[in-house]
């Protein structure tokens, strides 16, 4: 397997739903998660030590501003960390993939979205850090 010169790591999960109340209880006490990051319309649930985060992002989150697009209830979206969000992307057209979203800055985050050679998008997320949901930042 080749390896990648940008590795990029699975920082989080959101998981688009209409119901806020009814979806935050349900991974609440289905799932016996906790909220880690109680962010506004982007709630960030922590599903147990050393495991992934899980956000809900409401779908039609005005804060998602030209983003909604990709927020479609029914349709988990998986968020990548980097520390290379540029290179990260061309390394994903030079494979076939293409740009769904340029680059733009979301509070310290920098977020892009790409769409993989199959149809699936995928964010990016940039802050320096591994995990940017691990301050309770949000894209």
């Amino acid at each position: 397997m080749a390896s990648s010169a940008h590795p990029l790591n699975l920082v989080d999960v959101t998981v688009p739903r209409e119901a806020h109340d009814d979806a935050r209880r349900f991974y609440l006490e289905a799932f016996g998660w906790s909220v880690e990051a109680d962010i506004p319309g982007y709630p960030i649930m922590g599903t147990g030590p050393g495991g992934a985060q899980v956000g809900l992002m409401w779908e039609g989150n005005p804060q998602s501003g030209d983003l909604s697009k990709f927020w479609q209830t029914g349709k988990a979206v998986p968020f990548l960390g980097t520390q290379d969000i540029e290179a990260t992307l061309a390394e994903v057209e030079r494979h076939g993939g293409t740009v769904a979203a340029p680059p733009r800055q979301t509070g310290p985050v920098e977020v892009a979205v790409f769409q993989d050679p199959w149809g699936n998008h995928w964010f990016l997320c940039e802050t320096g850090n591994e995990n940017s949901h691990e301050s309770g930042v949000s894209a």
